[in-house]
């Protein structure tokens, strides 16, 4: 069974208030930074794992970097 994909839609917005580059936040998140870039270009959707490690480098509830369109 899979696991459904979440559309980070917020995620810019995110790390935009705290300042930081895809890169910054790939290091304090362990999310490489071309899943990030893809993540914010709705490029693809992420596991529920991965959505823990930004928001929690992030500083935000998992929920507030999704967006309102949830599949």
């Amino acid at each position: 069974m899979s696991e459904r994909l979440s559309y980070l839609g917020r995620l810019r917005e995110h790390r935009n208030r705290r300042g930081l580059t895809q890169m910054e936040l790939a290091k304090l998140s362990d999310v490489g930074r071309a899943t990030i870039a893809d993540l914010e270009a709705g490029k693809r959707g992420a596991y529920k794992e991965t959505v823990k490690k930004l928001a929690k480098a992030l500083k935000v509830k998992p929920h507030e970097l999704r967006t309102a369109k949830e599949d």
